[in-house]
Order: C-alpha cells, then sequence, then structure tokens
C-alpha cells in the first residue's frame, strides 16, 4: 500500500511537471510567433551603425549615443522597419537599427506637419539639433553584380529612414549608392 501511494505521489508530481512544461513550451512558441512577422528569418538585423562617422559627416548628419530611454523601445522600432519593408521592391540583405541624438543639415521645412504635430518640441526649434531618433537602415538593396552606369541618378544601396524616438514617426530619409 505504502509503495502504491508513493507511486501515485511521484505520478502526480509527475504529470503537474509536464503542464507547467507545457506551458512553458506553449508561451514561448507564442512569443515566437508573434516575434516572427517581424522580419523574414533570412534577413539578419543589426542594432549598430550601417555607416561610419566620416560617410555621415559628409551628408551632413552627426549621430551621437545617449543615456536617453526612447519612448519607442525595440520591439516598436523593429515594427516599423517591417513596415518599411513592405513598401521595399527589393529585399534588403540586412537591416541596422540605431538608436541616438542626431543634429542634420535639413530644416524643420523638410519635415512633415504630422510629424512636427506629434513632438511638441520639434515645434519650437528651426532645424534638427539632438534629436533622439531611431535610423532604420536597408543595407544591400542593390544586387552584387550591379555596375553603374553613369547615365543618371545612381540608386540607392543603403537606404535609410530616420523615426522620431518619442512618436514613432518618420522625420526624413537619406542614403548612398553602391
Amino acid at each position: 500500500m505504502k509503495k502504491l501511494i508513493i507511486f501515485l505521489m511521484i505520478l502526480f508530481v509527475l504529470s503537474g511537471c509536464s503542464r507547467k512544461v507545457n506551458s512553458v513550451a506553449a508561451s514561448n512558441l507564442e512569443i515566437n510567433n508573434s516575434m516572427s512577422h517581424l522580419t523574414p528569418l533570412s534577413i539578419p538585423i543589426h542594432y549598430t551603425s550601417a555607416y561610419d562617422e566620416k560617410t555621415l559627416k559628409e551628408m551632413g548628419i552627426k549621430l551621437s549615443s545617449t543615456n536617453i530611454v526612447p519612448k519607442i523601445g525595440e520591439l516598436e522600432v523593429r515594427k516599423i522597419a517591417e513596415d518599411l519593408l513592405r513598401q521595399t521592391a527589393v529585399q534588403p540583405k540586412s537591416i541596422y537599427l540605431e538608436y541616438g541624438l542626431i543634429t542634420a543639415n535639413v530644416g524643420i521645412g523638410g519635415i512633415s506637419a504630422e510629424a512636427i504635430n506629434a513632438n511638441p518640441v520639434l515645434k519650437n526649434k528651426k532645424s534638427i539639433v539632438d534629436v533622439p531618433v531611431w535610423v532604420i537602415t536597408l543595407k544591400g538593396l542593390l544586387p552584387d553584380d550591379y555596375v553603374p552606369d553613369h547615365r543618371g541618378k545612381e540608386p540607392l544601396d543603403i537606404s535609410s529612414t530616420v523615426i522620431d524616438a518619442n512618436t514613432g514617426k518618420a522625420l526624413f530619409g537619406f542614403g548612398t549608392g553602391k
């Protein structure tokens, strides 16, 4: 009788553990499934800069690191990047997400009224100086064997969209050819 009680107790404990393991596995599956729609698995995401400081300076852009916590977090910016991916005709080879303070030679007149109205701080500025942003960069838009023909404007191989880190609105974009 004692052996039967011990056996039933072990069985009871194990069945409770298996339910717990199954619920943990199910919740992990839900998390993984909710993340899987963000970007195709074949496109790597890097949380670093796609540009060197010299290239940014040539474009009139300075991006500095900051300890300010963005209102738009990594998950939200990944969703914004996914929306940008849907709008591109060619899938990039990689995606770069970088957070920082941007100073750029872009007048406020070059930014949409919607973006300015969404962020009261931008309303009072005359230019983009030390604004917290996410820079979403799609890199590798041109085929590896692309040869420029120099007859017109060179297409972008690296395309960046600057997102207001407080509102999630696009401020402006920039990029470079191959």
